[in-house]
């Protein structure tokens, strides 16, 4: 039974596949990277982006294919008009399937977040140069944005779980790092006590 599936689901591959769309794919992503259409990094993002064609007909060996290809756009600095030039060319496969908006939305979402990393740990080091009360708090708020960053991508890219608590938890330090420079410092402390704050533990499971 599943063998007469995998039989349909690449009939329907081949009924609705674009030659000169996926040509396309291949030397955007070979401009992205900067590199020959024929390099491995290329031919390696051609196949994600086939195998989630393969998955969008319902074949069984493709499970999850269009999050391979997201992260692999995330991690590979490809550009916004690449991953859109991909999205359309899944849509011939299956043209309102939430799998190609949740591909689309997780490879932007990792793009914009790892673009913004270098920026902010400029701004970061900007802040620990300032004197005085607000400026530590402001590194310790910008070093937390960092962390919780990083947390994100990993959760974007279905990362490794105890890495993601350590960053989760690194940024929730600097958090009350911050907030010990409002209650230290300030004029109005009680504007920084967060106190009544709860964060949720295994009950609320």
């Amino acid at each position: 039974m599943t063998q007469d599936l995998n039989t349909t689901a690449m009939q329907r591959y081949h009924d609705r596949f674009d030659n000169d769309q996926y040509s396309a794919i291949g030397e955007l992503l070979a401009s992205n990277l900067y590199t020959e259409r024929d390099d491995q990094r290329v031919i390696d993002g051609m196949i994600a982006v086939q195998n989630t064609a393969f998955e969008l007909c319902e074949h069984s060996d493709f499970d999850e294919a269009w999050h391979k290809l997201a992260v692999f756009c995330g991690q590979h600095s490809i550009s916004f008009h690449t991953v859109d030039a991909m999205r359309d060319f899944l849509r011939r496969f299956s043209h309102d399937d939430t799998r190609i908006d949740d591909f689309e939305a997780t490879a932007k979402g990792m793009l914009r977040a790892y673009s913004g990393l270098d920026d902010l740990k400029t701004a970061t080091a900007h802040a620990n140069g300032v004197h005085g009360w607000r400026g530590r708090m402001a590194y310790e708020l910008l070093a937390a944005v960092e962390y919780l960053t990083h947390t994100a991508i990993t959760l974007l890219a279905h990362g490794d779980e105890t890495y993601t608590r350590e960053k989760l938890k690194n940024g929730l330090h600097r958090i009350t790092g911050a907030l010990y420079e409002g209650v230290r410092h300030s004029e109005q402390p009680s504007l920084y006590n967060f106190r009544s704050t709860y964060f949720p533990d295994e009950r609320d499971a």
